[in-house]
């Protein structure tokens, strides 16, 4: 069983997640366990009334309104996936400040701003013009770029690159081998040789941004390309230059996002997903896995597919395709039959009468 922090007393909990209590308020909890490993000591968050029947009734659990019945212990609230998260912060070892030191391996320039109470960790390199705000810190190997901004509370994880001119918001987490501000994707054609267009513009991402491990964002041409406040970006997902990502946005593992794409706020994509330069994804919108967007979504559609579309009616066509060796056969059989091919045998094949 995972250890956690600090045990909790029952009431306590049922306050921190504004839900009614049923049972022993002075019940000590210990943290969070699964359905398969819970005990006693810990709590089970459920949402499923198929888990819930399965569970032993001495396990204390939180789960939607007017669950639980006699002889259970627990919290009833509102949204039992919100209660899960909030718990897990709540039970979870806190990360151990780390702020106001300089490790003496960290290569920084003269000619950068550090505020007093930022973390820089083993060799990191920081360039002239950086400017790192208060409680930031930089895990080892970090490589900030010249101008790069990053403001207060983000935490950058070991091995990210931050290009040239970056700017980063308050309270970002930024993980593992994540590459951002890196140069786009550009080229022209002459004389039957590319040609490299150069990539000027910048990178600008909000407060409250999570960039998964490994994933590589572009600055823009000209421009900037940004990435709205609160949007959650997964592992190995790319962005191209100049696209424009709104905020609360999900964009799970290895999505990817061409040139000048634009995604509204509030829209979720779906694992390997992608959209094509230029085309624009509405507020709200749903892109299923491994859908390819092709063309501009309205706001609040969910798509599928490639090309994408309608999920309803991507569902017909692939129930249709389901069925395309039966209709095939059908279809040979009434060719044979319009040929004048005669009566079928006892497997079901024409027969000529002679």
């Amino acid at each position: 069983m995972k250890e956690f922090g600090k045990a909790w007393k029952l009431s306590q909990i049922a306050s921190y997640l504004h839900g009614r209590i049923i049972g022993d308020p002075d019940k000590l909890i210990l943290g969070v366990a699964t359905p398969e490993k819970a005990t006693p000591e810990y709590i089970c968050v459920l949402w499923e009334k198929s888990a819930y029947g399965k569970l032993k009734e001495d396990v204390p659990v939180v789960v939607p309104i007017n669950w639980l019945g006699p002889g259970r212990t627990g919290v009833e609230v509102e949204d039992p996936r919100l209660a899960f998260a909030k718990l897990l912060l709540l039970f979870e070892k806190p990360r151990v400040p780390k702020c106001g030191e300089l490790h003496t391996t960290a290569v920084i320039s003269q000619e950068a701003n550090i505020h007093p109470s930022a973390y820089i960790g083993p060799f990191c390199v920081v360039k002239e013009g950086a400017q790192i705000a208060g409680n930031v810190v930089l895990e080892a190997h970090v490589f900030v770029g010249k101008g790069v901004f990053i403001d207060e509370g983000t935490i950058v994880e070991p091995h990210v690159t931050l290009y040239h001119g970056v700017r980063l918001g308050k309270g970002c987490l930024i993980h593992a081998g994540a590459s951002l501000g890196c140069e786009g994707f550009g080229f022209c054609s002459k004389d039957g040789k590319l040609v490299k267009i150069p990539q000027v513009g910048g990178l600008v991402i909000g407060d409250d941004v999570e960039i998964g491990a490994l994933t590589s964002i572009d600055r823009g041409t000209l421009g900037d390309t940004r990435i709205g406040s609160g949007t959650k970006i997964g592992d190995c997902v790319h962005v191209g230059h100049n696209a424009q990502i709104g905020s609360n946005c999900i964009l799970v593992a290895m999505t990817g996002i061409a040139g000048s794409a634009v995604v509204e706020d509030n829209v979720i994509m779906a694992a390997q997903s992608g959209i094509k330069d230029h085309a624009k994804v509405g507020k709200g919108a749903v892109v299923a896995a491994k859908s390819g967007v092709t063309k501009d979504i309205p706001p609040g559609m969910m798509v599928s597919g490639f090309p994408a579309r309608d999920h309803r009616e991507e569902l017909k066509i692939q129930a249709l395709t389901q069925r395309l060796p039966e209709i095939y056969e059908r279809l040979l059989r009434l060719e044979r039959l319009h040929e004048g091919v005669g009566n079928e045998d006892e497997k079901g094949n024409p027969s000529r009468a002679d």
